[in-house]
């Protein structure tokens, strides 16, 4: 009875929504919703996840969990005398950093997440390594329990790259991006919904972005979605992010996250997409096959979907 009573309220609380944007954007949460606790209610999905999870580290007698992957990845390529053509020579690394220093109370939650990358590649024709990977990632999440599965609570993000990136289809090159350039800082309070250890998902309908130009090179440029002469642009939205990490078998894992964004001062019917996905094979203890693809789409950047994939084969060590 009561599950009806918060459908029927879901169902209200959509029809007084005003905004088309805003409609689509919590109706994808609901849908999401539904989905997610169909799932979770499903036995037969549960003892197949149970059957291929381990855990990685209980908590200690405080209550703190920590976890994580470290990997470094190789690729390297000859040629000689090759009729078809190609580099001669390709050689690449790039190293991945996922770490989480969790905390669990009696009712309280605090979630500590670092996604660190960075990777570079070099070829006979481009004198030099150029970067193909950079990124800086850091989420911390408080939550106070309202129910089993539901908390309320504050997420804080930061993303950014620590090095500059230049498109090397002009000549000169050209520097198109830096450290805080762009530069993302969120803060939002909001709702978590926790069903299990695997998944997790926080909506908030009122967040604060800033989206940082702090270079000099950058100052007098429209960029970013930053106005020219501005060094940060101020925006308030809807946000949801979702994480989500299972093992799929006892040598594969996988890791996955979403975020959403709703820019309530322009054109919030633009939703801003964000998806990172790693996929971790181990042929030994400390050695695997590493899948990353990151999708990305925010048109105040480029009105068009960025993808960015990257296989490689490389030391992987638990921490």
């Amino acid at each position: 009875m009561q599950t009806g009573k918060n459908k029927i309220s879901i169902v209200l609380t959509f029809l007084f929504l005003k905004h088309n944007a805003m409609r689509k954007f919590y109706l994808f949460i609901i849908i999401f919703g539904f989905y997610v606790e169909l799932i979770a209610q499903d036995d037969a999905v549960k003892q197949l996840q149970n059957a291929g999870t381990k855990a990685v580290k209980s908590l200690d007698s405080n209550g703190w969990k920590k976890s994580g992957v470290l990997i470094f990845n190789l690729n390297q390529g000859a040629l000689s005398n090759w009729v078809t053509g190609g580099e001669q020579n390709v050689f690449g690394i790039n190293g991945i950093l996922n770490y989480s220093i969790n905390y669990k109370g009696d009712r309280n939650i605090w979630d500590n997440y670092f996604d660190i990358a960075l990777g570079f590649q070099n070829a006979t024709s481009f004198k030099k390594f150029r970067k193909i990977d950079d990124r800086i990632d850091i989420t911390s999440k408080y939550g106070r329990m309202l129910s089993k599965k539901w908390y309320y609570g504050l997420l804080f993000n930061f993303n950014s790259q620590a090095l500059p990136g230049y498109d090397y289809s002009t000549d000169p090159v050209t520097k198109i991006s830096s450290f805080l350039s762009p530069g993302k800082i969120l803060l939002s309070p909001g709702l978590d919904y926790r069903p299990n250890d695997k998944f997790s998902v926080f909506m908030s309908p009122a967040t604060v972005r800033w989206v940082l130009k702090r270079d000099e090179d950058f100052y007098n440029m429209a960029k970013f979605g930053v106005d020219s002469a501005k060094k940060v642009n101020t925006e308030i939205g809807a946000f949801v992010t979702a994480k989500y990490k299972v093992a799929i078998t006892k040598w594969a894992t996988y890791t996955g996250r979403l975020d959403l964004f709703s820019n309530y001062r322009r054109d919030p019917q633009n939703i801003d997409v964000l998806m990172n996905n790693l996929l971790t094979m181990n042929f030994t203890k400390n050695f695997a096959t590493n899948l990353s693809v990151d999708l990305l789409y925010d048109d105040d950047v480029l009105k068009k979907l960025q993808l960015k994939e990257i296989l490689g084969i490389g030391l992987t060590m638990k921490l």
